[in-house]
């Protein structure tokens, strides 16, 4: 029916990438990520970027530990992150 949204495809279809450096990683839901940049102006690491659209976070290595990336999405595309 109407209502019968696409709440458990999206699920299933979610993209969710785990990006991993040392003892460092984050995952995020990219099909979440509208680029806002949010994470790329918030992280002194420079951990994340914008890379064809979507959050690059393949610098993951460089986390400082800071945690100023946690709900720093507006999408809430970081779904967690191993300093929070």
């Amino acid at each position: 029916g109407e209502f019968a949204c696409c709440h458990t495809r999206e699920v299933a279809m979610a993209d969710v990438r785990r990006f991993e450096g040392g003892d460092a990683w984050v995952e995020i839901d990219i099909d979440l990520c509208t680029a806002a940049g949010e994470c790329v102006s918030v992280c002194p690491g420079e951990v994340y970027e914008i890379v064809d659209g979507k959050v690059s976070a393949e610098a993951i290595g460089d986390c400082l530990e800071c945690g100023a990336c946690q709900g720093a999405c507006p999408a809430g595309a970081i779904l967690s992150h191993w300093v929070w």
